[in-house]
């Protein structure tokens, strides 16, 4: 990989370790808890993320064979489909649990916006599935 890439995801790994830091022990008022947790999951999410590519990248720089062997993991038709297959359940799960999360919602009678913020989500992702839907019946 690029230098200039694995530079980006240092620097990435560094920035998330400062987020984290500075949202756990920095930002200590108590008005500002919810900051403190964006900054955290921020933080925490380009560490991950980062220190995973890095891995990968030294793992590669090691051993060609094994980027070899990544690509032809990720174009394989087999993985493709078992992906495909699993985003689909998950959506369809995902489908309940709005339903479910909406219910509840308006019966423990929360604010308006928040039951709003739900059944768009909900009205979104629907959406998406039906304009993909109409686009992959019309090609196939």
């Amino acid at each position: 990989m690029k230098i200039k890439k694995m530079k980006m995801y240092g620097l990435l790994l560094v920035l998330g370790v400062i987020l984290v830091v500075i949202g756990g022990f920095v930002v200590k008022n108590p008005e500002l808890k919810a900051l403190s947790g964006v900054l955290i999951g921020v933080g925490a999410g380009l560490f991950g993320m980062s220190g995973g590519e890095l891995i990968k990248n030294k793992l590669i720089q090691k051993d060609p064979l094994y980027n070899k062997k990544l690509e032809i993991e990720q174009k394989d038709e087999r993985n493709i489909y078992i992906r495909n297959t699993a985003k689909g359940k998950a959506f369809d799960i995902m489908s309940i649990v709005y339903s479910i999360l909406m219910l509840i919602f308006i019966l423990l009678e929360a604010e308006l916006i928040f039951i709003l913020l739900i059944v768009s989500a909900y009205i979104v992702g629907y959406g998406i599935y039906f304009r993909y839907l109409y686009k992959y019946s019309n090609e196939m």
